[in-house]
C-alpha cells in the first residue's frame, strides 16, 4: 500500500523535476537568439523536444542546473541523437548552437519616412483649406519638415542573466520582508 504510493510519488516528483529543468534549459536556449529568429521556432518545435529532454537528463545526472547550462555546449549524445533524427531543422539548429554565433541584428532601423512631419490624410477641413491656399494642391509633400529624434538612453544592464528557480527559491512578495514584531507604519 504505502510503499507503492511513495514509489509513485517519488517517480512523479522526479518527472516534475526533469520537466522543470527541461523548461529552464529551453528558456536559456531561447535567450541565446533573438525572438523572431528561426532558431527559436525550432527550439520550441515537437521535433526538438526529445533532444531537449535528453539534454536535461544529462544535466541532471551531472548535477547541473537546467537554467545555468551553456546553450552552446551541446552534449555529444544529444549531437548524435540530432544526426539520427529525420528533421533537417533540428540538425541545423544543433550545428548553429555549436558554432557559437548568435547572428544578432541589433535594434531595428528606424524608417526615414517616419522622420517627416507634415499634413496627414485624412485632412481636417482647415488643413485642406490651408493646403489649397498654400500650395495649390492637396498633395502636401512640400510642407513636410524633417524631425530630429532625441538620442535614446542606453538600456540598464541586466543584474542577473540567469533565470530564477522559483521552485527552489520560493515566491517573494513585499509581505515577505515585513517585520511583524514592529507596529505597521501609516
Amino acid at each position: 500500500g504505502s510503499s507503492s504510493s511513495s514509489t509513485v510519488m517519488a517517480a512523479v516528483w522526479k518527472e516534475l523535476r526533469h520537466l522543470r529543468h527541461r523548461d529552464m534549459l529551453r528558456s536559456s536556449l531561447l535567450r541565446a537568439f533573438e525572438r523572431d529568429q528561426l532558431e527559436c521556432r525550432v527550439i520550441q518545435s515537437p521535433e526538438f523536444r526529445p533532444l531537449l529532454s535528453r539534454w536535461a537528463e544529462l544535466l541532471l545526472s551531472s548535477g547541473k542546473h537546467g537554467g545555468s547550462a551553456d546553450p552552446h555546449d551541446v552534449p555529444t549524445e544529444v549531437e548524435q541523437h540530432a544526426t539520427r533524427t529525420g528533421s533537417p531543422e533540428v540538425r541545423w539548429l544543433v550545428r548553429r548552437l555549436q558554432s557559437r554565433q548568435t547572428l544578432r541584428r541589433g535594434p531595428p532601423h528606424f524608417p526615414s519616412t517616419l522622420l517627416q512631419r507634415g499634413p496627414q490624410y485624412p485632412f481636417e477641413p482647415w488643413d485642406l483649406n490651408y493646403l489649397r491656399a498654400q500650395t495649390g494642391s492637396i498633395r502636401g509633400t512640400e510642407l513636410n519638415r524633417k524631425i530630429e529624434l532625441p538620442e535614446a538612453p542606453d538600456p540598464p544592464a541586466p543584474k542577473d542573466t540567469k533565470p530564477r528557480d522559483i521552485w527552489a527559491e520560493g515566491c517573494m512578495d513585499d509581505d515577505d520582508f515585513l517585520d511583524y514584531t514592529k507596529p505597521p507604519r501609516s
